[in-house]
This record gives C-alpha cells, sequence and structure tokens, in this order.
C-alpha cells in the first residue's frame, strides 16, 4: 500500500509538470468475440460466457452474443451447451456435468458471424484437466502490518511433473475473489515434491470496504490444478489489471488467449479441492 501511494505522489507530480496539450486519435476497434468459459471436476452446471470486444473508451458493459451452437468433447462424449432466454449470451452445461482429471476438453463454438462478412465463424479451444492432490487443512493468521488474515496451507505436493495451481476464497456462502484476477497463482519450484507447512496462498484484506468478515464466519480456500498456458494467461491478466504509473507503463492490449480464429477469452479447465476453517476471531 505505501508502495502504491508513493508511485500515486510521484506520476501526480509528473502529470502537473506536463504543460503542453497532446491530441490522441484513436479509431474504432475491430470486433472481436470474447470467450470466458471453464470446465471442473466439481458436479455443476458449467458455464460458457459469449460477448463482444468494445472500444477502451466505451463505457458500457459487453453485449451478450445469443444464438451461438456451443459444444464440449472430453473425446468420447460431445454436449451440448443451453442458452436460456433470461441469460442471453450465457451457455450452460447440464447440472449433472463434471470434468475428469486426465482427459482434454475441446470447446467449439458455431454459427456465429462476428466480422458481418456473411460467413459462419468456426471458434475452438482445447485444455486438459490437470491432476491434483488433496489439502490437508487450512490456517488463519493475523498479519498486523497490512491489516489483512493470511490463508495458510498445508498440503502434500505430489512432485511428480511441474505443476501450477490457483487459489481463490469463499466466505461463508459468497465467492470473496469474485474476478479472476483475484485468483493468486503459484507453481511447485519452492516446494516440488515435499510438504507445504503453511504457505501463505492467500489472504482477506480489512481495508476492503466491502469485506463483512467476523469471527464466526467460514472461510474456505479453493485450490485449482492448471495448466502452465493458463497460467501464464492468468499472469498476463493480473500485470494488465494492475496499478500502473501511466507515464512509464506500455498501452493496455489485448491478452492472447487459446481461442481460435482471433477470438478472444480462454476456455479453460480446473481440478478443485477445498478446505474451511472458523474465523475465531484470535490474532
Amino acid at each position: 500500500m505505501r508502495l502504491l501511494k508513493a508511485i500515486f505522489i510521484v506520476a501526480l507530480v509528473l502529470f502537473y509538470a506536463c504543460t503542453e496539450e497532446m491530441t490522441l486519435e484513436l479509431s474504432d476497434s475491430k470486433p472481436h468475440l470474447v470467450v470466458d468459459g471453464s470446465i471442473t471436476t466439481d458436479t455443476m452446471s458449467h458455464m460458457v460466457r459469449l460477448s463482444m470486444s468494445g472500444n477502451y473508451f466505451a463505457n458500457e458493459a459487453m453485449k451478450g452474443v445469443s444464438g451461438a451452437h456451443v459444444t464440449v468433447s472430453d473425446g468420447s462424449e460431445t454436449i451440448v451447451l443451453k442458452e436460456f432466454n433470461e441469460y442471453p449470451g450465457l451457455y450452460f452445461t447440464p447440472q449433472d456435468y463434471y470434468g475428469v482429471e486426465g482427459k482434454a476438453y475441446s470447446l467449439k463454438i458455431e454459427g456465429l458471424d462476428i466480422d458481418a462478412d456473411g460467413k459462419k465463424e468456426i471458434y475452438e479451444a482445447r485444455d486438459t484437466l490437470k491432476s491434483l492432490a488433496p489439502i490437508d487443512s487450512i490456517r488463519l493468521e493475523w498479519f498486523d502490518e497490512w491489516n489483512r488474515w493470511k490463508i495458510l496451507l498445508y498440503a502434500k505436493e505430489p512432485g511428480e511433473a511441474k505443476d501450477f495451481y490457483t487459489f481463490g476464497v469463499a466466505i461463508n456462502d459468497s465467492l470473496y475473489t469474485d474476478q479472476l484476477s483475484e485468483w493468486n497463482l503459484a507453481d511447485d519450484k519452492f516446494f516440488d515434491g515435499n510438504y507445504v507447512n503453511g504457505a501463505w496462498v492467500q489472504d482477506i484484506d480489512m481495508d476492503d470496504e466491502d469485506i463483512d468478515f467476523v469471527p464466526g464466519d467460514t472461510v474456505t480456500l479453493l485450490m485449482g490444478a492448471i495448466t502452465e498456458d493458463f497460467f501464464d494467461y492468468s499472469g498476463a491478466l493480473k500485470e494488465e489489471t494492475s496499478p500502473k504509473v501511466p507515464l512509464f507503463s506500455g498501452p493496455p492490449a489485448n491478452l492472447p488467449g487459446n481461442i481460435s480464429n482471433g477470438a478472444l477469452g480462454y476456455f479453460r479447465t480446473l481440478s478443485l479441492a477445498r478446505s474451511s476453517t472458523i474465523h475465531t476471531g484470535e490474532q
């Protein structure tokens, strides 16, 4: 926090020291299909969201794309995702669907003419569902300097291959890390094949004005095994969405995902493990 304040002050001083006017001419961007979808090991209705890209300065939500034919295949079974009238642009698997570790899942999107050239496009993506060891337990530890609760992980790292992980948090029945960029990332570089004895993998920021975290609440850590490609994509996403000093940062850019035919976004698979603890209030 102190570092961010220092960066902000420097940027502010430099901003007011610049007096020359500059005019930026930004043309409208070519529309692209944006895909956000996932298949996990949870038995549930999984979702694929289709929307349109927009201009950088457009102050509006991305428009959902309806009428697509969306399928997911694991190599032996292909299912058709259903779009409901009340959720335009959202496509759902059956409620009893779940991913199986070790299988590769392919997404296929047909029936759209995004570039309006009179020809229907096909968009495809593929991701392999990695295996994941269970979590032994988690523990909360107060970090007074940053005014937050650290979430410490205890688990055995399998060490059979190079592994990549992502970590989210739920408080009671609500997902606290409800943005993809808020999920922390880690690889097994420092604990490959060893026991993870209280690694700090997530936290709950008590300076967050939207948080209402009190003793008696249940904290759940969600641990996901992901591919290296999605690990790299998520890291780039966190970098793009993190605070920057405008004068010394590059322009924002679309991230290269795994969707074919020029579409943006990512279709991912996650093996999920969970562990919960009760917030006692003890610091």
